[in-house]
This record gives structure tokens, C-alpha cells and sequence, in this order.
């Protein structure tokens, strides 16, 4: 056997023996145990990550979830932000309430559809934000718009006794039979069918049908009526399907499809007629065309009313398809994509089939079926679902409402199926990277450890949740809407636990604070604190039984070091050297370890060979130590950083002046036209900017007020004399925020407006001109002729991606547009290229500079609109304004931008860039002034070049130590010892990137102070230049100030590294630094995670909730998750059933689970030892020993431990135990497994323990004889294993029926073993038992002549002791008794005090010892010594006689 076999079979041995370790632990010996599995190449994860790109990609591409999203946002926004009613106050769809409202709102909506299209409309014909035409239905003309309304009524009653009892049956003879009616449910017993007459016009119910053409919303009946609106008008149809009215176009009914009993105005049907106090619910549905995307969009809005009265739910909901989804290269990534599915789905099966049925146990099995299943269904799903859509796009089809459902339910399919394919994807990569690090299998086995146990312990607190839930909906119903029914109570209880109070907030209740402190008490901080106990012993116990796999990567990882690298770099230098020198090469690497014959560190302890490991590299890891002067000057570097920053930034001033200038603009109120009724004028302000009329209204009239009108006397109230504070002609923003004008022609400028255009295009069905004529989107069928006929719908398409304002070479913008306009024969606006000079942000588009004069900037404004400057191509408009504030001698540059969506939709922006001038023009007059802004710099810069040296020099002696103790043999160059320099300690190269952004920020300062001194030439120049030179410098302060914010985080970490001989700190970093593998590998984790739950939240709600419209924003909003905020109900108005499957999982993996393995982490590598005591004035001894002279600075004592004494031992806990068990199996391994004669080995031969005799002997010979018979046997089963292909197979055929044999052979000596015990306990027991009593009598016996013997010789004792006493007398005479007493006495004090001085413990022993030796000996030696004494006190009964004489 090899080596490598060797060492395999000593692994096998460990891991038998950790059976007994987890016994010891309390866990299940028999359960599956951590193996020590080979490792698989890091390329297999590389090639899946591949694989997951090229998914995500197609899925992305798809989906188009920005696309859709920005779509129904615009949609929404259309319908939601705009004022419906002006008195007596503005109001919006927010703010309906009432059956009044309703009226009022569906007027406001037909109206502006109707006037859509005019030219202050800036919109399309029939339109909402001026991209969205209403598509007509069947049987509408198509130069109409068209939109369904369902009435449903409820019955009434006029059953007293069952609903208001006969009390109150003359007040309310008819009630509602029903509290209110679904409108996506069928019909009831509830609800009322009756005809409704009109005048002449009978309105008759339709019932619910799904295929009799159309029955209302859901096909669920009602009174059906079509509201169709043209520049003609709004007429209404009364849908009967049973009536056969003729075709009309005067009325937009062009065709039988449409099948009416009545047309009404909008005025008839807006009456009470139709609307009175039976309406149960409202529901419009109408289809929009977007030709900039090329979709269509199935538009609901839902009117519900309750029996109370009120209005119980109105909201807008939206469903987009789109119609061009044609991509050429898209192809080639799907056909990547099937491959590569293909290939891990035989894998699986390869799998399955090869470790059936063990692999079945495993969840990656499931995990990576239903990602195979999920990929398979969305090739199937999308080819399903393309046939079907080029049938809705080619045909008249998309008229019909029932068609567009069938669709977007075949893409709501594909939707789910593409989310749980990119999740379950990137969950696979866990799997992937398991397979190649051993810290990512620990982080899952924890999580699949601990799973069992959570699932137990939310069933349980489940119980109780429900109580709290319960409590809650029967006491807080009635006063807040958190509360109303069960779905929205378990929902406010379950954010409750999670630690969002908000749900508590807007309602009083007397069990409110009793209801949160119980619950929060039991749930937020009990119930957490148990998560993280089952989390912590789930992480805790896998990392003990992962030991063993984590020591020997250690130790393959040590082997790997020592072995020459065999990289290419070191391959083609190989190719340079002789085989002479490749000889030498190996010889030196070999030669060392064969001279010095070194131990080998993988033999010793972990702990002792760490030890070992770090008192090698003590010089190569100890950095320079900082004294408290180092530290002292350091802070001194930082205070002046700070300080120069602070006085240089000037962040106080410039938030105040931006906040300033942002309540300025927000104060504005324009007038703006109602867009459904002219002659109404209502105030906006900049918040309400939503529309693109809205910001020509702005453009128009709030920009000349936000630039002039802070000029009046009467708005500046800042007069001391008669006389204006500032000079005659400046406009200012609150007096002092004063206008930088420039020159522009002949004339005098004060803003410069930048506009981007889209490409107008003739709509062709199609986004682009390479999509084929066979999936384009025909736009409609003439009514008269029946041919195709596309853009009658929108004749012009435009842009399909947002035009940014400051980016450039976007395709969509129209690059050839030449607009040139004049005002008083001066050049008003011009065409800037991309990368010339005078636009915003040198982007090119449209420029115009107006005057500083408020008539002329009226007139050029005029002037702009009369000549289409603001036109509904328009993409992006940027306005820049240059202010001046002499107070703080400070520059504003301000810059308002307006962005529209390919949907309509308009986002605003305003942003104020200030920076505090430095004044070159005043020289001397200010010279204090720039000596406080400048000096802290200098000397900070001067302390960077000195610790700059000081870093330089610490690396100097570290490359000359380092050639003195390598030898001129081994001699690094001095690249290697920068790089070991910096790699060593973690501290020099956070000081390196210090420094070096200290510079570069120096360099950045000096340059910016050198572009400033070209201010006052720049504003004597054109405007152009003076809005250019202000961006300019803007820029360069801002990238100025970024570095230096990165740097002051660089110096605030850097103070660490003086603290760090603190043993406190040490503690700290140790901690660190022990769980930085185990922390590093838990983020990777969390990412992945985080990065699969962000593409399935992005995919399944991002086309609604623009909380996740695109990646970055669905990022955040899934990290926000572990931070305690989530909107439940945003997402399940995007996707109900997506929703509760992600929310509640989702919060509790996050929150619950990985939250609690990172504390675990810290908890189990945390450092608990307690640091010696601080001696504070040996700390300050350097600093002030000097100064104060009068205090005894070595003269500090601290109460310490005594290091002699024995510290007391707690009961051990859990893992203390498992660790003792552990390091014991460590130690067996060391005696056994070592070679024989090995000085580590703790294990002895039997002949060197006890004498082998002749029974020994045969025992021995039968344990070889035995051991030998089951290694024969095994390695013919490992013969035989070789020759079967199925590993099951073998197991099941030959060794479980070899097992049974040996089970039932073992079972039958074991009965034999039992029958031979009965027979001993059966006779042998009763002979030992009468052995035991008689060696008890004789025991007894002999203890009582013991005491016999005993009280005699205690007798004769004392009879010998009051002889000597006898003896005294007789010998000497009272006073030389009394001498000898004095002198005994006295010998005695001064033997006591040498006994009672300090010695140490084996002095104490030893003179006992001797005392005791001396007085054995001499009383053995001569039994008549006692009466030789001379010191007759040593006697206790002499001195007693003595002491009774002198009595």
C-alpha cells in the first residue's frame, strides 16, 4: 500500500472515531456524516456562470420588463396625476369618494381624450401623454377611441323583517340585498338584472357568457356600454346583443360587431338615469397603443362601492404586451441557452441513474429538476406564445379585449416560469461553488441543519401568531384599515414581526400598547433570539464536524506551498535556463530539507504548530511600532486635513443655498389650463409637473418668474435708505443669489436651454427597420376597403429608449435635425453638435440663449413656441443658470432638467452645484483670508511627505533585513519585498492609497485654483463660455471633493493601527481575522442569493412595481428586506400569487436565517479571554514625565490575579466538551497512525506494558489472525466492487448479502454467549455470594482484636509518658528546671521565627521532612534519648509541671 492509500486509511479511522465524538455531543451516531469529498475544478463553476449570463440575458430580453414597466407607469400616471376638478379645490383619482366624483372624472377623461391632439396639447389624436391612442373595439371606426364600461347593479330588497326590522321599515322600505358586488365575478341571486329606461333609450342587462361576444369585464355580465370619443364628440353605446341596430359613423359605429339598443351624448349618460343609488361597481376597460414601443396595453379601472355608502376601492391596473419581438442575435444566445440546458438535464439523469436512489435524497436533485423544468417551459411557453401573437398583430384581433387576455395570459405563464428559472439557476451555483469550496458547504449544511428545527419552531409560535392575529382583527377592525379582514391583518402582524411599527400608527385603541408590548416582547425579541439560538448550535455543530476536512485542506494547502510552482510564467522561464541551472534549481529546493532534516509541522498539534508558524514569520509580520508621538503628529495631519477641507468645501453654506434656491422653484405657482375644459385655470407648482404641457406651462411662465421676479423692490424688502442693496439691472434669487449674465450676439444673456429630439418616423409596426414585414403590427383594417392598413392607428413612431439630457449618441435622437431660430435678427437658437462647445454637458441638441431683459426674454420665449420649439418629439430639455452670492463670495451652478419617456411620462430634476471662490482679483486685500484657507493644506501636505519618507525607509530596512537573514544565495529583488512590504501588514497599503490620493487630490486643488484664476476673463466673454467654464470648474470641485471623501474614510482607519498593541483591540482583530474565510464566503452566499431573489422580483413584478422596474432598483429593494422595509401589498397588486410565494420565504431566509449565521460566525470566533489590566500612567509616562515632574510616574499599581492561583472552572459547556472529545481523537490518530519508532507517538508495543505469557501470547495471535481474515475480506469486496459497473447493484447483491450472513452468524454467537451468562449467574453467582459472606465475618473478627490491641497500647503510653515526668524531677532541682525552661523558651522564639520566615514551598516541605526524619531516626537509634535531653520544656507535660510549681 502507497502513501496516499496510507494517509486515506488513517482519514477512514478519524472519521470512524468521531462516532464517539458526536455521541459525547448529543447527537445522532447513526445519522449521515460529513465526507471528506474531492474537491471539483473551479472551471466547472466558471462554466456554469456562463451558462446563468446567458440565461439571465435571454430571460431579460424577453421578459422587456423596463419596457413594460415604463409603459404602464405612463399609462397609470395619465390617469391618476392629473387634476380632474378645480373647485373647490384640485383634485386628482386619488381623492374620488363619491358616485359625484366618478361622474366628474369620466368627464374630465373623455373630454381631454377628446381635445387630444390639438396644438397646445402636444399629443397625439385620442391619446394619453401624448403616446398612448386608445385603441377602438370592434365594430368603432378606427379614427375613434373606445372605451367599455360595466355597470353592476345591486338588488334591492324590500324584506324588512330581514334586513331593518319592522322598526325602521318606514324610513328605509328598500335595502341592498348584497354589501357589494365583485366585478370579476359572475352573476348572482344579489344582483339586479331589470331593464333601465332612459327616456326612450332601454339599457338592458347582458349576461355573463365567455364566448357571445361582449359581456362586460371578465365576462362576467352586467350593463354593458362602449364610450367612443373622436374630435367629433363623445357618443355612448348601449349594449344589447340581442338587438341588431344598423351602422352609423356619425356616431363611430362603422360596423355589426357593434351591437347597441341606444346611443346616448356623454351629458344624457352622465345624468342620474344611470347612475343612481344601486351601483355596486364600475368598471372601464379600454386597450392603448404605444407606437414608440410598439405595444399594446389592456387598461382597467375599477370603481367599487360598498353598502355603507362609500366608496370602498377604485384603483387603475394595466397589462402590457409587446408587438415587436424580433431580435436577430437574440437567436444564438437561446440556442446556448437550450444547449447548455440539454446538457445539465442528461447530467441529472446521469446522476440519478448512477447514485440511485441516494441522489434522490439530495435537494440539489429537486433544485435542479425544477430549474430544468423551468428553462424547458419557457422555450415552450414563448413558442406557444409567438404563433399566437403574430395572429393578434396581423389581424383585427386586437380589437377584441378577449384576445389581448388570452395573450397576456399565455405571457403571465412565461413570466412565472422565467422568474423560477433565473432563481432556481443561481441557486445552482451555490451547488457549483459547494463543490469547490468546503466553506460554502458549511454555510449550506447550516441552513439544511437547522431547517428541521425551524420549521418546528415556526409551526409552533404559528399557534400562538394566529391568537395575536385574531386579537388584533376583533380589536382593531373598526378604527384602522391595517386591520379590516384577516388577509390584511396577518399581513400588519406579520411586518410586526419583522419590526415595522407603522401598521400601529393613525388610530387610537385602549389595547393598543398592551397588544404591542406582548407581542413585540414575545415574537421581536424572543422569538429572534431563538432563531439565532438554533442558528448558532446548527452553525456551531456543523463546524465540528467539518473540522477534519478543514485540517486537511490546511495541509494539502501547506503541500501545494511547498511544492514548485508550475505556473506558465515559471514554464517559460525554464525554457530560458541550461539544464545545469534547472539542476541546481531542484537541488536547492531539495537541498535543505535532506541537510537540516527539519521536523515536519503536519505531525505536531494544530495549536502548537500555529504557534510554531507564527514564531517563524515574527520578524516578516511585525510592522513598525507607533510611539505616541507618531500618533500625536498623525492627529494633527488629520485635525488640519479637516479643517482645510471644512473652510475649503464650504458644506454648510452650500446646502443652505441650495436649499434656498430648491424652495425658491418649489414656490412657484403658474397657471396652467385644464386639459378637458380650457377656460378652467388652476395653480401648479413644480411638485405637480407630470405631463409634457405641464412643463411647456412651466417653461413658459415659471421660468421668467423664478428669474425675475426676486428682482422687485416689493419681493426683496431689503431697502435701508430708499436705495437697493444690490445695483440696478442684476436679478437675484432672494436678494442676494444674484444672475451671472454673458454676452450673446448684440445682446446680453441670462440662461441657456438645451433640447434633444427624438427621430418622428412614419410608424411602420415595428421599433426597426430590420424586423420582418411579417411581424409587424398592421395598426388596423380599413373600414371600407378591409385592407391592412399600418400607422392609421399613430402615424409617426419615435423613440424606444429614454434620451438622457446629458448623454450623447443615443440612436432614437434625431442627429440630423437643423433648427435654426432669430429673434430681432439675432440668433435666438441654434444646432449644437455632440462634440462641439455651447450645449449642455457638450451633448449637442437644440441651444437657446435668452436675454437678461425681462421683455425680451418674453418675446423670445413667444417667439420659441410660435415657432415649435416645444413639440411632443421633444425628448429631454435642460435649462442652466450661473448665480453669483457676494455674502459668501460664492458660485451656483443650477441646472433644471425635464426627461420624457417613450410612454409620455415626464421626470423632473433640479440640482445646484456650489463651490466657495478663492478671489485672485482682490490679491494682498484678502491675504489673512487666504492664509486660513491655505495653511491647514500646506501642513497637511508637509505630514503626508513625512510619513510618505517614513513608509519609504520602513521598507528600506525591511528589503536590508531581509537580504542579510535570506543570505546573498536567496536574495529577493526589491519588487518582491514591496510586494511582501504591503502584503505583511494591512495597515501599509491603506497609508500607500492614502498618500497617493493625498496627492492626487493636491494636484486636483492646484489645477482647480488655476482655472479659477481665468473667472473674471471668462464672464467678460459670451454666455456660452460662462455656463461652460462654470460646469467645468463645478466638475473639477466635485471630483475634488469624492477623492477626498475617500480619503478622510482611509484616515479614520488608519488610527486603528495604533491601537492595535492594545490587548483589547488584539482581541477584536483576532476575531476578525480567524472568521475572515468563513465571512468572505458568507457574503458570496448573501450575494447569490441576493442576486437570484433580485432577477425573480425583477421578472415577476417589475413590469408594475416600479420598486423593481430595473436591476439596481430591484436590488435594493430585496436588500432592504434584511433592513426590516418591504411593501407586501405593492407586490401582490403586481403579482398576487408571485407575492406571498416570495414574500414570506424570502423575509424569513433573509431576516431570520442569514442574519443569525453572520452573528453565529462572530459568536463562534470571538475571543472571550480577559486582557490584562491597563497601566495608564506607564501610557502617559513619555508624554508629561517631562513636564510634571512631582508625580512618581513608575509608581503605578494595578490589583492583579494572582498567577499562582488556580482559576476556577465553570461546568463545561457543549462545545467545550465537543472540543476536549475532538482534541482526544486528535491524539489517538497521533499514537496510531504514526510510523513505528516516531518521536510524536504516544502508543506503546504490549511487551514494553506488561510480560507476555503464554495466554497473552495466543490472544495476540488470534487478534492478527482475526484482523487479518477482515482485511482479506475487504479487499476482496474491493475486487469484486471493480468488476461491477452499478455501484447499487454491487451493494445490494454481494455486500448487504455477505452483511446478512455475518448479521445472522453474529446473532447466533451472541444467543450462545447469552445461554453461557444465564448458566453463570445461575450457579457461579451463588458461590461467590458465600465467599463474600464468609471473608465478611472473618474481616469483622479481626477489626475487633484491632481495637483490642489498640486501647492497650494506648495505655502503656501514658504510663511511659508520667515515668519520664517522674524522671525529671528526680534529676534536676526547681531552679534549673525554671532556667532551662527560660532558655528552651528562648530557643524556641527564635526557631519560630526562622520557621515563620518567607520561604518557598519546597524549603517548608523540605525542613518538615527533615524534622520528621531527624525524630524517626534518633528515636530508633537510641530508645533512651529522652532522658539525654537537655531541653526539658520540648515535653507538653514537663512544662505543665513547671508551670504548677511556679504557681
Amino acid at each position: 500500500m502507497d502513501g496516499h492509500d496510507a494517509k486515506d486509511g488513517r482519514y477512514q479511522r478519524v472519521r470512524r472515531r468521531h462516532i464517539y465524538l458526536h455521541r459525547l455531543a448529543g447527537d445522532d451516531a447513526l445519522a449521515a456524516k460529513i465526507e471528506n469529498q474531492s474537491k471539483a475544478p473551479f472551471r466547472m463553476v466558471i462554466r456554469f456562470a456562463i451558462y446563468a449570463f446567458i440565461a439571465t440575458f435571454v430571460i431579460k430580453a424577453r421578459s422587456q420588463v423596463e419596457d413594460l414597466s415604463m409603459i404602464n407607469d405612463g399609462t397609470k400616471s395619465a390617469l391618476t396625476e392629473q387634476y380632474f376638478e378645480l373647485e373647490p379645490k384640485p383634485r386628482t383619482f386619488h381623492d374620488i369618494k363619491s358616485q359625484k366624483d366618478v361622474r366628474a372624472w369620466l368627464r374630465w377623461l373623455f373630454n381631454s381624450l377628446q381635445h387630444a391632439g390639438d396644438s397646445n396639447s402636444y399629443s397625439n389624436p385620442l391619446s394619453l401623454n401624448m403616446h398612448n391612442r386608445i385603441v377602438p373595439t370592434e365594430g368603432v371606426c378606427l379614427q375613434a377611441a373606445s372605451i367599455s364600461l360595466s355597470f353592476r347593479q345591486v338588488k334591492l330588497s324590500n324584506d324588512s323583517a330581514r334586513s331593518t326590522t319592522e322598526r325602521f321599515a318606514a324610513f328605509f322600505p328598500q335595502t341592498w340585498t348584497a354589501a357589494t358586488i365583485d366585478p370579476a365575478v359572475a352573476n348572482s341571486d344579489s344582483e339586479a338584472t331589470l331593464p333601465i329606461l332612459a327616456g326612450q333609450e332601454t339599457w338592458r342587462y347582458t349576461p355573463s357568457c365567455s364566448d357571445c361576444g361582449n359581456a362586460g369585464f371578465n365576462n362576467a355580465g352586467g350593463y354593458i356600454a362602449v364610450a367612443t370619443t373622436s374630435s367629433n364628440g363623445t357618443f355612448v353605446h348601449l349594449v344589447d346583443n340581442d338587438a341588431n341596430a344598423t351602422a352609423d359613423e356619425s356616431v363611430h359605429h362603422c360596423n355589426s360587431q357593434l351591437k347597441r339598443s341606444g346611443t346616448v351624448t356623454l351629458d344624457e349618460f352622465l345624468s342620474e338615469t344611470f347612475f343612481d343609488p344601486q351601483l355596486g361597481s364600475l368598471t372601464l376597460e379600454f386597450q392603448t397603443y404605444n407606437a414608440n414601443l410598439q405595444s399594446i396595453t389592456m387598461v382597467g379601472v375599477f370603481f367599487q362601492f360598498y353598502a355603507a355608502g362609500t366608496l370602498l376601492s377604485h384603483h387603475v391596473q394595466t397589462q402590457t404586451l409587446q408587438l415587436d419581438i424580433s431580435h436577430g442575435w437574440i437567436q444564438y444566445f437561446e440556442y446556448a441557452y437550450l444547449i447548455f440546458t440539454c446538457f445539465y438535464f442528461f447530467e441529472l439523469i446521469y446522476r440519478i441513474g448512477k447514485g440511485f436512489p441516494t441522489y434522490l435524497k439530495s435537494m440539489w436533485c429537486y433544485v435542479n429538476g425544477l430549474s430544468i423544468i423551468s428553462s424547458i417551459s419557457c422555450f415552450g411557453i414563448w413558442y406557444v406564445y409567438m404563433p399566437t401573437l403574430a395572429t393578434f398583430r396581423r389581424t383585427d384581433q386586437f380589437q377584441n379585449p378577449s384576445n389581448f387576455v388570452d395573450r397576456s395570459a399565455t405571457f403571465a405563464f412565461y413570466t412565472i416560469a422565467s422568474s423560477f428559472a433565473v432563481f432556481t439557476i443561481y441557486l445552482r451555483m451555490l451547488q457549483f461553488l459547494a463543490a469547490t469550496r468546503s466553506r460554502v458547504v458549511l454555510l449550506l449544511r447550516t441552513i439544511m441543519s437547522s431547517a428541521s428545527n425551524m420549521v418546528i419552531y415556526i409551526s409552533y409560535i404559528g399557534v400562538i401568531f394566529i391568537g395575536f392575529s385574531t386579537f388584533a382583527l376583533t380589536s382593531f377592525a373598526q378604527v384602522s384599515a391595517n386591520f379590516v379582514d384577516p388577509g390584511k391583518t396577518f399581513v400588519s402582524t406579520f411586518t410586526l414581526f419583522m419590526g415595522d411599527l407603522s401598521v400601529m400608527d393613525g388610530f387610537s385603541a385602549p389595547m393598543k400598547i398592551p397588544f404591542m408590548w406582548l407581542f413585540m416582547f414575545f415574537f421581536f425579541f424572543l422569538s429572534v433570539q431563538m432563531f439565532n439560538a438554533i442558528i448558532n448550535y446548527a452553525y456551531n455543530r456543523v463546524s465540528e464536524d467539518m473540522k477534519s476536512v478543514f485540517v486537511r485542506e490546511s495541509f494539502e494547502k501547506e503541500l501545494k506551498q511547498r511544492t514548485p510552482n508550475r505556473s506558465l510564467w515559471r514554464f517559460v522561464a525554464n525554457l530560458r535556463k541550461p539544464k545545469a541551472e534547472e539542476q541546481e534549481d531542484i537541488e536547492a529546493f531539495d537541498g535543505p530539507v535532506k541537510q537540516n532534516a527539519l521536523p515536519d509541522l503536519t505531525t505536531l498539534d494544530p495549536a502548537v504548530r500555529q504557534k510554531v508558524e507564527e514564531y517563524r514569520e515574527r520578524d516578516t509580520n511585525k510592522g513598525a511600532k507607533d510611539g505616541l508621538c507618531t500618533a500625536f503628529v498623525y492627529f494633527i495631519l488629520v485635525g488640519c486635513y479637516i479643517w482645510f477641507l471644512y473652510v475649503n468645501m464650504a458644506v454648510e453654506e452650500k446646502s443652505s443655498l441650495r436649499l434656498a434656491v430648491e424652495a425658491i422653484v418649489k414656490d412657484i405657482h403658474v397657471p396652467m389650463q385644464n386639459q378637458a375644459n380650457r377656460s378652467q385655470v388652476f395653480l401648479q407648482s413644480w411638485d405637480e409637473i407630470s405631463s409634457w404641457p405641464q412643463v411647456v406651462t412651466w417653461m413658459q411662465l415659471g421660468l421668467p418668474a423664478l428669474i425675475f421676479n426676486s428682482t422687485t423692490p416689493s419681493s426683496m424688502a431689503m431697502a435701508t435708505t430708499g436705495e437697493q442693496m444690490i445695483a440696478s439691472g442684476l436679478n437675484c434669487l432672494r436678494a442676494f443669489n444674484c444672475f451671472v449674465t454673458g454676452s450673446s450676439g448684440n445682446a446680453t444673456s441670462i440662461a441657456r436651454i438645451t433640447q434633444k429630439r427624438s427621430a418622428a418616423t412614419p410608424n411602420r409596426g415595428a421599433r426597426s427597420s430590420s424586423t420582418p414585414e411579417d411581424e409587424r403590427f398592421i395598426g388596423g383594417i380599413d373600414n371600407g376597403t378591409g385592407n391592412e392598413m399600418q400607422g392609421l392607428l399613430v402615424n409617426t413612431s419615435g423613440y424606444h429608449s429614454a434620451i438622457f439630457p446629458n448623454a450623447a449618441g443615443n440612436p432614437s435622437e434625431d442627429s440630423s435635425l437643423s433648427f435654426q431660430l432669430t429673434h430681432q435678427n439675432s440668433p435666438l437658437c441654434s444646432t449644437a453638435a455632440a462634440s462641439a462647445e455651447g450645449s449642455y454637458k457638450q451633448t449637442g441638441g437644440i441651444v437657446c440663449e435668452l436675454s437678461a431683459d425681462f421683455a425680451t426674454f418674453h418675446d423670445q420665449m413667444a417667439t420659441m413656441t410660435a415657432n415649435s420649439f416645444f413639440v411632443k418629439e421633444t425628448a429631454s430639455l435642460a435649462v442652466e443658470l450661473v448665480a453669483h452670492n457676494s455674502n459668501r463670495d460664492m458660485l451656483s451652478y443650477i441646472v433644471i432638467t425635464f426627461r420624457v419617456t417613450p410612454a409620455g411620462k415626464v421626470h423632473k430634476d433640479m440640482r445646484i452645484f456650489s463651490l466657495a471662490l478663492f478671489g485672485w482679483d482682490v490679491g494682498v486685500d484678502k491675504l489673512g483670508y487666504f492664509i486660513a484657507r491655505l495653511l491647514p493644506g500646506a501642513v497637511y501636505m508637509a505630514l503626508v511627505v513625512a510619513f510618505t519618507i517614513m513608509l519609504y525607509r520602513e521598507m528600506q530596512l525591511e528589503h536590508a533585513r531581509r537580504s542579510v537573514a535570506e543570505g546573498p544565495d536567496k536574495r529577493q529583488g526589491f519588487v518582491s519585498t514591496i510586494i511582501s512590504f504591503f502584503s505583511s501588514d494591512v495597515f501599509r497599503p491603506i497609508d500607500a492609497v492614502s498618500y497617493l490620493m493625498s496627492f492626487w487630490s493636491f494636484v486636483l486643488f492646484i489645477l482647480w485654483l488655476v482655472k479659477e484664476g481665468d473667472l473674471q476673463t471668462m464672464w467678460l466673454g459670451s454666455y456660452g463660455g460662462v455656463v461652460n467654464f462654470s460646469s467645468e470648474l463645478i466638475n473639477q470641485e466635485k471630483d475634488y471633493n469624492r477623492i477626498s471623501a475617500a480619503n478622510l474614510l482611509l484616515l479614520f482607519v488608519r488610527p486603528l493601527r495604533f491601537l492595535r498593541e492594545d490587548p483589547r483591540m488584539q482581541r477584536l482583530n483576532q476575531t476578525l481575522h480567524d472568521a475572515w474565510a468563513d465571512i468572505f464566503w458568507f457574503i458570496i452566499v448573501l450575494s447569490i442569493m441576493l442576486i437570484a431573489c433580485t432577477l425573480l422580483a425583477n421578472v415577476s413584478f417589475g413590469t408594475t412595481l416600479l420598486a423593481c422596474s430595473d436591476i439596481p432598483s430591484s436590488f435594493i429593494f430585496c436588500f432592504s428586506f434584511i433592513l426590516g422595509e418591504f411593501d407586501f401589498w405593492g407586490m401582490y397588486a403586481a403579482n398576487p400569487v408571485m407575492a406571498v410565494i416570495f414574500f414570506f420565504p424570502y423575509l424569513l431566509l433573509v431576516y431570520c436565517v442569514f442574519t443569525n449565521i453572520f452573528f453565529a460566525i462572530l459568536d463562534r470566533f470571538f475571543i472571550s479571554a480577559d486582557p490584562p489590566p491597563m497601566k495608564l500612567k506607564r501610557k502617559l509616562k513619555p508624554l508629561l514625565s517631562k513636564v510634571c515632574k512631582c508625580i512618581d510616574w513608575d509608581d503605578d499599581f494595578v490589583m492583579e490575579e494572582d498567577p499562582k492561583g488556580s482559576k476556577k472552572e465553570g461546568p463545561k459547556s457543549r462545545a467545550d466538551r465537543v472540543a476536549v472529545t475532538a482534541k482526544t481523537i486528535h491524539d489517538i490518530r497521533k499514537g496510531l497512525d504514526s510510523d513505528t519508532g516516531s518521536r510524536f507517538a504516544r502508543s506503546k508495543p504490549l511487551s514494553e506494558v506488561c510480560d507476555l505469557d503464554e495466554r497473552l501470547l495466543s490472544v495476540m495471535k488470534w487478534s492478527k489472525d482475526e484482523a487479518a481474515a477482515i482485511v482479506n475480506e475487504f479487499e476482496g469486496l474491493l475486487v469484486k466492487k471493480q468488476q461491477h459497473k452499478n455501484e447499487d447493484v454491487f451493494l445490494k447483491q454481494i455486500v448487504m448479502k455477505k452483511v446478512d450472513q455475518d448479521e445472522s452468524k453474529t446473532r447466533e454467537e451472541m444467543e450462545e454467549a447469552y445461554r453461557q451468562m444465564r448458566y453463570a449467574a445461575e450457579v457461579h453467582e451463588i458461590m461467590v455470594i458465600r465467599d463474600q459472606q464468609t471473608l465478611a465475618k472473618y474481616i469483622w473478627l479481626l477489626e475487633q482484636k484491632i481495637q483490642k490491641k489498640m486501647t492497650d497500647k494506648h495505655a502503656l503510653v501514658m504510663e511511659v509518658q508520667h515515668l519520664q515526668d517522674e524522671m525529671d524531677r528526680m534529676r534536676f532541682t526547681k531552679d534549673d528546671l525554671q532556667a532551662q525552661a527560660q532558655e528552651a523558651e528562648g530557643m524556641g522564639t527564635d526557631i519560630q521565627e526562622q520557621e515563620d520566615a518567607p520561604g518557598t514551598e519546597e524549603e517548608e516541605e523540605f525542613a518538615d521532612l527533615s524534622r520528621e526524619e531527624g525524630a524517626s531516626h534518633a528515636a530508633a537509634s537510641d530508645p533512651n534519648a529522652a532522658m539525654d535531653s537537655t531541653v526539658p520544656g520540648e515535653n507538653p507535660t514537663t512544662v505543665a509541671m513547671l508551670k504548677a510549681l511556679n504557681g
